[in-house]
């Protein structure tokens, strides 16, 4: 229900938008009517009737205007969670779907008599959906608690030296929706001139998608092929709902169903050598928006050849594509953070700068670079961790900080240090719980029940892992649930989690992660043996030569 919420609201901001747009044209067409013209008067209507007439042309003129401010308030309340959000909710969805129900008719109507042309079809569409969304809004909002939190998280706040603010936030924006609307009306101007013939009816919707989806799978690619070429490993390619990644040592391509309205992509690579030069890292970043931008030119040279070609029919399909990279490269070029991630200008920028930002991104570094490499959590670079932590008190990083600072602890048979970084990032989690994922919620399950013994603990963390219903049960799920039922005296059961999780871990890679998952394991197995049944957890130490022990029997 609160994607759906935040969906509305994003729907309530577009509505927004568009009719303060329109605004812009019809309000000043108002103000220079000040009276109807005598030849258009009718000796029938009285000058009563004239002017009520001209009032009525005026408020229709207005019309956006008064539009345009409803949808930004049941934008902004909802957004924020305001009291009057439900109201202004409700209102906004009420008149979406009583302009969606008499335009969706008359453009059935006149799609019926126009059948082969592409704007009547394209109507019905568009005002199918709008009616859906109203409808959507009503039901929604129609609960009282439907606004008792806002639509949106709040985001973490800035952190100086980021090298993002407001104003390059709308900056941003700006250039998105002005860069599109002027190519777009270049290359109309364009097909003016040529006459090329035009994707029919609601097919040009299907291509509109599809230029969007090829411009972001060539940005990504731009990252991933820079990225291999210089020596780096892939470990995920995520278009939208689409995600390639490496689980459990294997690929594997997953559908997300809640990623469906999701627009954007990623490609996460991370590099074999942790002290690779930097230089490296800034071009796999940036060869993302390079990619845009050579796929938007070698778009447009297309479309400025299609004349007489083969692909003549198709100029339009390229002329969205050339108009989404281009405008994809300018965008992501500028330092902005949508939500709580980073443009590629943005980590670019933070990249060169130094201080807090390059320790933060060389612990993320070296935490990837273990499944990749033999490095395992032991060889983080703690010092880096603890620089950045000093910096990063508040978000999903913050919180993602203090849990690579507990793997490190644990790792190294540091347990005291590991329960006391596994209590920082649980103080974190209220203020990014939205953002976390079902597989890192696992890694809470086993920290709370493993280091602490806390079932009460472990069992929340369990029921929060599975609201947000994982999609892959691997080595850490078994393992996690294991702990969960050690912590809750259920042995029998706690054996049998143990025993999948073993299983599993037999057929993990030799990469440093599984190193330590099966170090995990093999400490998981010694206290359900009993080894160590007469030690509180809270005062149980992990002996460091059983790390050398366990490395020398896997080697």
């Amino acid at each position: 229900m609160s994607k759906l919420r935040r969906f509305l609201s994003g729907c309530f901001g577009f509505f927004s938008i568009s009719f303060l747009l329109a605004a812009v044209t019809t309000v000043p067409l108002a103000s220079r009517m000040t009276s109807v013209p005598v030849t258009l008067r009718s000796r029938l209507v009285p000058l009563s009737g004239d002017m009520a007439l001209l009032t009525l042309s005026k408020f229709i003129f207005i019309l956006p205007l008064i539009l345009g401010y409803l949808y930004a308030m049941a934008w902004w309340t909802t957004r924020k969670g305001k009291a009057s959000a439900r109201a202004w909710a409700l209102g906004a969805s009420l008149l979406i779907t009583l302009q969606g129900i008499p335009l969706l008719c008359f453009a059935l109507y006149t799609a019926r008599v126009f059948p082969n042309e592409r704007l009547p079809q394209s109507m019905v569409l568009l005002n199918a959906i709008m009616t859906v969304l109203g409808i959507l809004g009503i039901a929604v909002y129609a609960r009282r608690d439907s606004t008792a939190v806002p639509a949106v998280p709040s985001r973490p706040p800035r952190i100086a030296g980021d090298g993002t603010s407001a104003v390059i936030d709308l900056l941003a924006w700006i250039v998105a929706i002005a860069g599109y609307f002027l190519l777009e009306n270049l290359w109309m101007h364009w097909w003016k001139t040529h006459r090329l013939p035009l994707i029919p009816g609601m097919m040009f919707w299907a291509v509109f998608l599809l230029a969007f989806i090829v411009n972001t799978v060539t940005h990504e690619m731009g990252h991933a092929g820079v990225g291999v070429a210089l020596g780096m490993k892939l470990r995920a390619f995520i278009v939208g709902p689409l995600q390639l990644r490496v689980l459990d040592g294997r690929w594997k391509l997953q559908f997300v169903p809640s990623k469906l309205f999701s627009a954007g992509g990623a490609a996460a690579l991370v590099p074999s050598d942790p002290d690779a030069p930097k230089w490296r890292q800034i071009a796999m970043i940036a060869a993302g928006p390079g990619a845009s931008l050579l796929t938007g030119l070698v778009a447009a040279a297309l479309v400025l050849a299609a004349p007489g070609t083969p692909w003549e029919r198709y100029w339009q399909f390229f002329s969205l594509l050339s108009i989404f990279g281009i405008v994809s490269f300018a965008v992501n070029l500028l330092p902005v953070r949508p939500d709580a991630l980073y443009s590629d200008g943005a980590r670019i920028y933070q990249l060169v700068r130094g201080g807090p930002w390059a320790d933060l991104w060389r612990a993320f570094s070296i935490a990837g670079a273990t499944a990749v490499t033999a490095l395992r959590p032991r060889d983080y670079d703690i010092e880096a961790i603890r620089r950045a932590s000093q910096v990063f008190r508040q978000g999903q990083h913050a919180m993602v900080l203090r849990l690579f600072a507990t793997s490190y602890f644990l790792d190294r048979g540091e347990p005291e240090q590991a329960r006391a970084s596994f209590a920082e990032a649980e103080s974190m989690y209220p203020d990014v719980a939205s953002q976390v994922s079902a597989d890192l919620l696992i890694s809470f399950v086993f920290d709370s029940a493993f280091l602490r013994r806390d079932a009460v603990a472990a069992r929340q963390w369990w029921q929060r892992m599975e609201a947000k219903k994982p999609t892959h049960r691997g080595f850490d799920y078994w393992l996690a649930k294991s702990a969960l039922l050690w912590a809750e005296s259920r042995p029998q059961d706690a054996r049998e989690a143990w025993s999948e999780a073993n299983d599993l871990a037999k057929n993990l890679p030799s990469a440093g992660t599984h190193q330590f998952d099966r170090y995990r394991c093999s400490e998981m197995k010694r206290l359900l043996e009993g080894s160590l049944a007469s030690r509180s957890p809270a005062k149980s130490e992990f002996a460091p030569t059983s790390l050398s022990k366990l490395d020398t029997a896997e080697a």
